[in-house]
């Protein structure tokens, strides 16, 4: 009966099993005299972990506004390895806050950089990853975990924490001979900036545009690839601008960065303790440290975030507030880290945005890099006067399909599918000695990963290219590793079969063409589902 014990007791558990209808219970649910908090946002709200998605073709800016992403899996993420349960309640009441009000300033951060928080952040952290000046890693500062953020948490308190040196590493940068500067902070400060990652991810993601698609959780390249796709087949422009910073991460100038925290943050601890990383001394391979008067380290936890924050105030913001107001024709700009393309229906305005855009990148200490940057016709009408431009790895390009429609097509950018041959060459060539199977399963890493980002429509006759310059590599290097050849090709072929080496394979799904990417994920998943089960589930959803 209702109020009966049994009936009570039903549904204790029903609670605290959790699920769509009933949540878990709280901390605080079941004490006399205290009400239930609830700890998951309002429907209407985005929680950390939730981006506003781009609004559809036609539709107004306010009808994407309460779309919503699902975040990334904690595999797929390498800055913070975070997925939307993680998020702490303190974070989520920060999101809902900045949803709510976009011009409140939050203080008291600095004190959720406690030793709960800190402990949740350290199993975040990549065990495998290079370590610092002091060179203690992962395993090492796990053995006296509790007593190591105790010391942590006490210099933070009494205010004697200080950022430790950044061991410089540079890496090659393509196939143009050029070295990238990496900067890889101690553990501890590795630490302390994904704590610090986290809550300036729940402020500001809520502020970002849909347009920039570059170090925001739940979106990735491909999201980036597939918006541009569909916006130069459907969107009706003719020009485009493309454009790259030349030299971001190094020159970001800190004054330009610390007004635009600011706006969003007035606890001078916590900013006090960003411009401790910014201005931490770099330790270069020859031993010489060096202290920099502008940039953030390439390769620290914090930078993605901060270069984020940083180019939205200088790029997005001008963009929408300023270009877009003032153009006759349909325009849009996207955005992947340092990386952008501006599409334009004329070509006067686009020359105008490309003159403009120096002035407003030298106002804050950025130049475009000039062999990168150029205005080109890339539109449905243009013919053999369309270009060709590069995005994250990709050449776009117009062409018909099969019925003489024209189509923006993609494929492996030619710089990158030159480079990707004379690597695969090389790396056999300088692996042949290894074990076989040793040797076997690298190949088969490095192939998986390259199909996985570069398996779009379009594109498999260079990856076919691709696995058939690794196929010879294998049968002449193989065959050298003795005098005498005892190789054959129907051996080549077996071996790679024994060893599963994938061959190329598409990996886009024409079911999540970009035209699809104002709907969430959960959102699409939840319409397939009504679609597959018929009328009756659509009118029991309604």
């Amino acid at each position: 009966m209702p109020g009966s014990k049994s009936v009570a007791r039903m549904e204790r558990d029903t609670r605290n099993e959790g699920g769509p209808e009933s949540p878990c219970r709280t901390n605080c649910e079941g004490q006399a005299g205290t009400e239930a908090q609830r700890q998951e946002a309002p429907p209407d709200a985005p929680g950390v972990g939730w981006e506003n998605t781009i609004p559809r073709q036609g539709a107004s800016p306010e009808a994407g506004k309460g779309s919503h992403r699902a975040t990334q899996s904690a595999q797929a993420t390498s800055t913070v390895r975070t997925t939307e349960q993680d998020w702490q309640t303190f974070l989520r009441a920060i999101a809902e806050k900045a949803y709510k009000d976009k011009h409140h300033r939050f203080g008291d951060l600095y004190r959720w950089l406690n030793q709960d928080v800190l402990r949740r952040c350290f199993y975040r952290l990549r065990k495998d990853a290079a370590s610092g000046v002091d060179r203690v890693t992962f395993q090492e500062y796990e053995k006296n975990l509790e007593a190591n953020l105790t010391d942590l948490v006490g210099r933070l308190k009494r205010k004697a924490y200080r950022a430790r040196l950044v061991r410089r590493k540079y890496i090659p940068k393509g196939n143009t001979g050029k070295l990238r500067p990496l900067g890889i902070p101690v553990l501890e400060d590795k630490l302390l900036q994904v704590a610090a990652t986290q809550i300036l991810l729940a402020i500001y993601e809520v502020d970002f545009l849909p347009c920039s698609h570059g170090y925001r959780t739940g979106i990735s390249a491909y999201d980036a690839i597939k918006a541009l796709t569909e916006e130069l087949q459907c969107g009706g422009h003719h020009f485009v601008v493309e454009a790259d910073i030349k030299g971001f991460f190094d020159n970001i100038r800190w004054d330009w960065l610390e007004r635009m925290l600011e706006q969003r943050i007035s606890d001078g601890a916590f900013l006090n303790l960003i411009r401790k990383w910014l201005r931490a001394g770099i330790l270069e391979e020859d031993g010489k440290v060096i202290h920099p008067q502008t940039g953030t380290p390439q390769g620290g936890v914090v930078s993605p975030v901060l270069a984020n924050i940083y180019l939205h105030y200088v790029l997005d913001l001008w963009f929408e507030r300023v270009v877009k107001p003032n153009q006759q024709g349909r325009c849009r700009i996207l955005r992947y880290a340092d990386d952008f393309v501006a599409c334009f229906e004329y070509r006067h305005e686009a020359k105008a945005f490309e003159k403009a855009l120096k002035t407003r990148l030298a106002k804050f200490g950025l130049e475009v890099a000039p062999d990168k940057t150029k205005t080109l016709r890339f539109g449905r009408n243009g013919g053999p006067h369309n270009g060709r431009f590069d995005f994250l790895g990709f050449e776009f390009y117009w062409e018909p399909d099969r019925k003489g429609i024209p189509r923006v097509k993609r494929r492996t950018a030619t710089k990158k599918h030159l480079a990707a041959l004379e690597r695969i060459r090389t790396w056999i060539k300088e692996h042949r000695h290894q074990k076989l199977s040793q040797t076997m399963k690298t190949l088969k890493a490095k192939l998986q990963g390259t199909w996985n980002y570069y398996g779009i429509i379009g594109n498999y006759r260079r990856m076919q290219l691709l696995y058939d310059e690794a196929c010879r590599a294998l049968y002449k290097w193989l065959n050298r590793r003795s005098q005498r050849r005892s190789l054959t090709w129907p051996a080549v072929h077996r071996l790679l079969a024994r060893f599963q080496v994938p061959r190329p394979r598409i990996v886009e799904k024409t079911g999540c063409m970009p035209c699809q990417l104002d709907l969430s994920f959960c959102q699409r998943i939840g319409s397939w589902f009504l679609v597959r089960q018929g009328p009756e589930a659509n009118a029991r959803a309604s």
